[in-house]
Formats: structure tokens, C-alpha cells, sequence
């Protein structure tokens, strides 16, 4: 169901009037602890844990969607609450002294790093999913900060400034709900030269055999979490065939072959079963065939090197369906290439022992 942007900002202020005391109230009882009577631990202490409930009050409320309207995957949680909270745990540490930019960095930065590691520790999240927003996390977070501390030194923080920042990201959510869908299709394409024909190369690429865990080498994505390959068991041969992927947490999914021409080329559409992708195996924010990102297609590519020895190329093509659409692209792509050369690795390698044999 989507909203026009005035019924929004009505969702929106009906919202703020329902939960913005249950957030202020709190926030203001606790702030008066920080006040310069109090011991300075206490006031290095209770701003990070004020933005951590803060951060965690909007990541544990925003996917009941109250109202239908707040997301994870938006600006209003990824970009927007690390920013608000980077801002209030500056204006809570800065109250009754005079602070500078840097300090207003290190204090925002570091309860942003508190917060994740939180999310971590509690199971809201999952270290791919650490990682992935964690540089939009701290940029946001310490430009917060910063502007908070430069609005405390100009003695511009009162109530109403502070009460601002803390409903910026839930009244951001609804109107950025209310925007027109969209999605961005992107594709992947790695290339790797291999010593070996193609012939030896194409027979590799249809049953893949158990792989060892030392075969792939190391990889980012699977240093954070994504499932490893396991083995990949062709059934068939030629269009309509299908390849079933098996990879680690139970993970599987299929490959239905659209083109084959042996020994040039294996193209596939993706085919995920029900049940196939564990809710366990993969955070459902970069879940293949989730609500955000979903694989499409993909295929491999060989030509005959002019050295001697086969170019084998790996595409894959996907679908960002999140309202960040620069930001998921970007990782998107980084993610699938990452995967791409760690799989392209594994060909060359058994292609190449292949052809000595």
C-alpha cells in the first residue's frame, strides 16, 4: 500500500505524538545525569549509552512498522538515525562544557561503535551486515556530532533542537515510504585467464566436485559471513538442464540452464525453492531472493586466448529493490565481485591440474 506524501507527513506526525514522549522521556531523565555535578566518567558514560538506546529503540521499533511506513533498508535508518544518534550523544556529552569538533568526532564515532557492536552481541544483525553499513554508519554518526557540538558552542541546543533530531528519522521514514518505487538492475562481469583449452575449462564448470575449503582461498564475503560453495551437481545437459548449487548453513538454489554451447558458453537463470535459503544462513537484508536484493541470471563465457589457454568471464546479473539505490549497488557489485574471483580462482585451479594430469 502506498501513500501520497500529505498522508504521509499525517502518518508521520501521528506517529511522532505517539512515540516521540515514549523516546524523549527517558532521553531527558537520563541527561540530567550529565550534568557537570556529576563524576566525568558518569558523563562520558551515559551520552554513548543514551545513543545506544536511542539507536536500538528505532532498529528494534521500525520493522513493526507501526503505520506501514518505516523500512531498515532507507535513508531513514541508515543514513538519518546514525546521524541522529551521533548528534544526541554529543548534545548529552556536551552538556555544561565547551567542547571542539574532534572531541565531538571521537564522542559520536564512538557511540556508533557501541551501538553495532550491540546489534552484534544481541543478534539484531549479522557481521555481513556490520559491515556492510558500517562506513555510511560512522560518516553519518560524526557529522551528527559535529554539527551538534558546533550547535551547543553557539548555544543553540535547547529542547526543541535536541526533540528534532531524535524524530528527524521517523519523520523522514514515512515520506521517503511514500516515494514511487524503484529498482536498479546491475551486472556483474569478471574475467580470468586460465592455462589450460577450453574444453578442459567447460567440464569443469558443469559438475563441480566437493570443493575443499582451501581450494577457494580467501574471500571478504566469506570472511564476513556468506555462505561458502560446497559442490554444484549438474543434472542433464543442454538448455533446460539444471545445476543445483549446494553451499554451507544448508544454502541451495538452482541454476536452469538457458544456453549452452560447449565449449564456448554456459548461460542460467537462478531458480531459489522454497526453503532453499535457511532463515539462519543469511541475514534477510542481503538475502539472495529477499525483499531487497535478488539474483536474476548469469552465465559463463569462454574464448580462446591469443597467448594460448582460455579467457573465462563470469556474469551475473542482479536486482537492487531497496530505497538505497547508489549505496546497495555499490555493494552489490563489490560483494558478487569478490565472489566472482574467488569462484573463477577454483576454475582455473582444477582446470589448470586438469591439463598436467
Amino acid at each position: 500500500m502506498r501513500f501520497t506524501l500529505a498522508q504521509a507527513c499525517e502518518k508521520a506526525n501521528a506517529f511522532a505524538d505517539e512515540f516521540g514522549a515514549t523516546i524523549l522521556l527517558p532521553i531527558s531523565t537520563l541527561s540530567a545525569m550529565t550534568q557537570p555535578s556529576y563524576s566525568r566518567t558518569a558523563r562520558v558514560v551515559w551520552p554513548l549509552a543514551i545513543g545506544v538506546a536511542y539507536g536500538l529503540f528505532v532498529r528494534v521499533g521500525m520493522p513493526y512498522r507501526p503505520f506501514g511506513l518505516l523500512d531498515i533498508v532507507s535513508t531513514a535508518f541508515l543514513v538519518v538515525t546514525p546521524f541522529s544518534l551521533g548528534a544526541l550523544a554529543v548534545f548529552m556529552a556536551a552538556r555544561g562544557e565547551r567542547t571542539s569538533p574532534r572531541h565531538d568526532a571521537r564522542v559520536a564515532a564512538k557511540a556508533m561503535l557501541l551501538f553495532l557492536l550491540t546489534m552484534f552481541v544481541t543478534l539484531l544483525e549479522g557481521l555481513i551486515c556490520i559491515v556492510l553499513v558500517l562506513p555510511v554508519f560512522m560518516v553519518a554518526a560524526v557529522l551528527g556530532g559535529v554539527l551538534a557540538g558546533w550547535l551547543h558552542r553557539r548555544t543553540l541546543d535547547s529542547k526543541g533542537t535536541v526533540s528534532a533530531f531524535v524524530l528527524l528519522p521517523l519523520l523522514l521514514g514515512p515520506v521517503e515510504a511514500a516515494l514511487p518505487p524503484s529498482q536498479s538492475e546491475q551486472t556483474v562481469t569478471t574475467t580470468i585467464h586460465i592455462d589450460a583449452p577450453p574444453e578442459a575449462v567447460f567440464d569443469q564448470l558443469a559438475d563441480v566436485r566437493r570443493i575443499a575449503p582451501d581450494e577457494l582461498g580467501f574471500a571478504f564475503v566469506h570472511a564476513i559471513g556468506l555462505p561458502k560453495p560446497i559442490e554444484a551437481d549438474m543434472q542433464g545437459t543442454g538448455v533446460g538442464a539444471v545445476r543445483v548449487s549446494r553451499w554451507e548453513k544448508n544454502v541451495r538454489f538452482e541454476e536452469v540452464i538457458t544456453h549452452w554451447q560447449r565449449p564456448t558458453a554456459m548461460h542460467y537463470r537462478f531458480h531459489i525453492p522454497p526453503g532453499g535459503i535457511p532463515r539462519d544462513a543469511l541475514d534477510q537484508h542481503v538475502e539472495m531472493g529477499g525483499e531487497y536484493f535478488t539474483v536474476l541470471d548469469g552465465g559463463y563465457d569462454l574464448a580462446p586466448a591469443a597467448g594460448g589457454g582460455t579467457d573465462l568471464t563470469l556474469t551475473t546479473r542482479f536486482l537492487n529493490k531497496s530505497q538505497l539505490k547508489l549505496y546497495g549497488d555499490l555493494w552489490g557489485r563489490m560483494v558478487l565481485q569478490d565472489f566472482h574471483r574467488s569462484i573463477l580462482g577454483l576454475m582455473r585451479h582444477r582446470a589448470e591440474a586438469a591439463r598436467r594430469a
